[in-house]
This record gives structure tokens, C-alpha cells and sequence, in this order.
């Protein structure tokens, strides 16, 4: 703006300096052409004191030959005594400004004018035009304007700051209702205070609110679920409790059986009651493992060779009642360090799992034996091999491998399901492969037998 105030002011001065110059050469031409020195300087000295339109310094006149004919000091200056006309510079500064040039440092303005008759070069005229209100005006200007932008630039940023807080309010507010949900707060933003619809705002706190609804539908769903899932869990609990419980009734039933009609018999009624005590020993296990969540005590007690003989009683019933057969084979010579209910609830299962499996007329076969390694450590084995159709693909899976989830499928059976826990719970692994080239299927089950290697591996 104050570069084209200036260009304005330089070209307004050289248009008046203009029509300055035509009076003067004017009035001067007879009297240079005429070579008189005193009238050309009387005319010179009255039209710089009573012109009005400019304010001179100095009035030089220049002949052709580059003498100086006149010098005359106006009353905005005193005479000079250097010719700055014979300065080259100057002079190539006058021929690049057409004829006039303006010194912002010392406020003077030189216009220059040929004086031409008939085509005839009488004389240069030079005038010296003192421009400082110009400048003084300018600069006035300058710091009015300087005051007036930043006036405004002031204004314009308290507005923009009004506007800016305006406008993040709403996102402050989000940051608050967010700053709340992180410390488990969650509210939506109450419907009087949601801006329109319609602006950006607007929708993002109406998609806020909708987060918190959704946030807390999920968490009502996640409570059902939780209840549901306790619910489910409850009720396997119980499945499982019966289901072990009723294993060694069966077992207890038949001894008492027994007792009666063969109580006279000292070995049969000490059997029959061994039988009914390691039973009873069995179902108190049982209740204590589920009470300490399938964990056993510290002091549970060791396999010994009779808790596995004990199954072949227990089973027989069943044996019997699908007219199978059962081949026997228990290898263990002493007390092996493996808790003894775990071992029989899996070694249960597994039985009762493969007379169902076998249909009537085939044989099932089972094996006990320990295994010793070349590092010292020993393996309890379980084998069991039935007659039956084999495994289904999903079972199988879920009791090999280690990294399929388990499944609520009750298809499995309870006791493919507890055969799976009780395994992993002492470390032990799964091997499922078929009985035979045409049918059958074999299940070997493997228990770590040192119980400092136990220990360490649970801890």
C-alpha cells in the first residue's frame, strides 16, 4: 500500500513539475535567447517567490556549451555552492527518470526541461523542488497505517480466538466425557446442549452418545454372557461330579453284592470291603479335587497296583451287561508317584468310554506299565483299545491336540471331557490311533511318575 501511495505522490509531482517547467521555460526563453543575465535571474528569482503550486530551492540555467547561465536560490533553500549537474551520476539518473529525479535521504526533487525554439537548442533548465512535506506526509501515513494494522490485526485475532474457542467447545466438552469414560464414567452428552445436526459437530457428539449406547449394550451382552458361562460351567461341574461319583457306586454296589452272598468267605468279605473303602476314598477325592478347583492337595495319595486292579471290578458289570470281553493287563509291581483318583478316573473313563464304543460280542483290552527313559525319568502308560468305529475327527482333536479349544460339544460325552482335564492337569499327553488295520481304536495315555519332576513343571 505505501509503494503505491508513493508512485502515486512521484507521478502526481512530476505531472505538477511538468507544468511547472512549461511556465518557467515560458517566461525565461526571450531573455536566455536574448543572453540577458539579469532579467532571465529577476524572472526566475519572481516566479519561484510568488508561485504557489511548488516549493523551490533552486533554478539553474544551462546553456548548450554546458555553462552555467543562471543559478538562483528560491525561498525553500539557500544557494548551493556545488553544481550537482556536472556530476555524471546525476545526470544518468535524470536521463532514466525522463527528466526528473526524487532523493527520498534528502528530500529534494530535480526536474529538468530542454528549452527548444525552431528546433533550435537555447538552453537547460533545471529546478530543485523541495518535497519533504511529501515525505513527512508518507510517513505519517506509514505509521498511521502501521497503527491500523495492528489495530486490526489485533482485533482480528481476538475475534479468531472467540470464534477458535467457539468452535473447540464442543471438542473440550468430548474431551471431558472421554477423560470421564477413562475412569469408568460413561454419560452422553445431554440433548440441550448437542449442537444442530447438521454441523460436523453435531454429528460427532451424536456419534459419541451412539458409542456410549453401543459401549454399554456390549457390556449388558457381556453380563449375559458371563451369567450364561457360569451357568454352563455350573452345571458341567455338577454333570462331572455325578458322573465320577457314579462310577465307583457301581464298583460299591457290586461288592456289597458280594458281601452278602459270600460274607462267610474271610478273603471275599476283606476284598468286598477293601473294594467299598478305596471307593468311598475315590468319591472323597473326587468331592475334594472339585471343591479345590480340580487341583488335589499336596498330600493326595499315590497309585498303588490294587487301585488298578479295582477298576476290573468296577468295570465288570458293565462288561457283562454288553456281553463283551476284557482282556487284563496290569504291569505295575508298586506304588507309583501319580495321584491315585486322577489315575482312576482316567483309566474309568477310558474303560467306560470303550464298552460303549465296542459293540456286542468283540473285546476290549487294557494295559498298565511303566516306562523308564535313559535320563532317569519314568512314564506311567495307560492303554486302552476297544472294538468300536474309532473316534470321530473332533474328538480326537480335542483330546490330543493341545491347541484345540475345548468344546461344549455334548456329543463327546462328559468323559472324554474329564479324561482330557485330568490328563493335562498332571502333565501327561494323549495318543489316539486305531486298534486295528480295519477297525478299533487305541487310546495310550502317558504320566510323568517323578513327582519332583511334576512339581517343578506345574510351578
Amino acid at each position: 500500500m505505501m509503494e503505491m501511495m508513493a508512485s502515486e505522490q512521484e507521478a502526481g509531482v512530476r505531472q505538477l513539475a511538468a507544468v511547472y517547467l512549461d511556465g518557467i521555460s515560458t517566461t525565461i526563453y526571450p531573455h536566455v535567447a536574448a543572453h540577458n543575465l539579469a532579467d532571465t535571474t529577476e524572472s526566475l528569482y519572481r516566479t519561484m517567490w510568488f508561485h504557489q503550486g511548488m516549493r523551490e530551492q533552486r533554478a539553474i540555467v544551462l546553456l548548450p556549451d554546458g555553462h552555467l547561465f543562471a543559478d538562483v536560490s528560491g525561498p525553500g533553500g539557500a544557494r548551493r555552492t556545488e553544481d550537482p549537474l556536472h556530476d555524471p551520476a546525476f545526470n544518468e539518473r535524470l536521463e532514466r527518470g525522463h527528466g526528473f529525479v526524487f532523493d527520498e535521504a534528502t528530500g529534494t526533487g530535480w526536474a529538468s526541461r530542454r528549452i527548444v525554439r525552431n528546433g533550435r537548442h537555447i538552453a537547460d533548465l533545471y529546478v530543485a523542488l523541495e518535497l519533504r512535506p511529501l515525505i513527512e506526509e508518507r510517513l505519517v501515513l506509514r505509521d498511521r497505517l502501521l497503527m491500523a494494522t495492528i489495530l486490526s490485526g489485533l482485533a482480528a485475532a481476538a475475534i479468531g480466538f472467540m470464534i477458535v474457542r467457539r468452535m473447540v467447545l464442543p471438542i473440550r466438552f468430548l474431551t471431558d466425557r472421554l477423560r470421564h469414560a477413562q475412569a469408568g464414567n460413561l454419560e452422553t452428552v445431554p440433548d440441550d446442549l448437542l449442537p444442530p445436526e447438521s454441523s460436523e459437530y453435531g454429528r460427532l457428539l451424536r456419534g459419541y452418545n451412539d458409542l456410549v449406547e453401543a459401549f454399554r449394550e456390549r457390556e449388558a451382552l457381556a453380563d449375559r454372557l458371563a451369567q450364561r458361562e457360569r451357568e454352563s460351567m455350573l452345571g458341567r461341574l455338577a454333570a462331572t461330579v455325578a458322573h465320577e461319583v457314579r462310577n465307583p457306586l457301581g464298583g460299591m454296589s457290586t461288592a456289597l453284592n458280594t458281601a452278602r452272598k459270600f460274607g462267610n468267605d474271610p478273603a471275599v468279605r476283606n476284598r468286598a470291603l477293601d473294594l467299598i473303602e478305596r471307593g468311598l476314598w475315590s468319591i472323597r477325592d473326587v468331592v475334594g479335587s472339585v471343591l479345590a478347583f480340580h487341583r488335589m492337595p499336596p498330600d493326595a495319595r499315590q497309585l498303588v497296583p490294587s487301585d488298578i486292579d479295582d477298576l476290573r471290578i468296577l468295570i465288570q458289570s458293565e462288561v457283562v451287561r454288553r456281553h463283551l470281553e476284557l482282556s487284563w493287563h496290569n504291569c505295575i509291581e508298586s506304588e507309583v508317584c501319580v495321584p491315585a483318583t486322577e489315575a482312576r478316573q482316567i483309566v474309568l473313563n477310558l474303560l467306560l468310554n470303550a464298552c460303549e464304543a465296542s459293540p456286542p460280542g468283540t473285546s476290549i483290552r487294557f494295559e498298565a506299565s511303566m516306562a523308564h527313559g535313559v535320563d532317569g525319568f519314568s512314564e506311567l502308560i495307560f492303554e486302552v483299545a476297544d472294538s468300536g468305529p474309532g473316534l470321530p475327527s473332533g474328538a480326537a482333536a480335542t483330546l490330543t491336540e493341545t491347541d484345540v479349544p475345548y468344546s461344549h460339544d455334548s456329543s463327546l460325552g462328559i468323559g472324554l471331557q474329564v479324561i482330557r482335564e485330568l490328563v493335562r492337569s498332571l502333565d501327561g499327553t494323549i495318543v489316539a490311533a486305531s486298534a486295528t488295520e480295519e477297525q478299533g481304536c487305541r487310546i495310550t495315555v502317558s504320566l510323568p511318575a517323578e513327582c519332583q519332576v511334576r512339581r517343578e513343571a506345574r510351578v
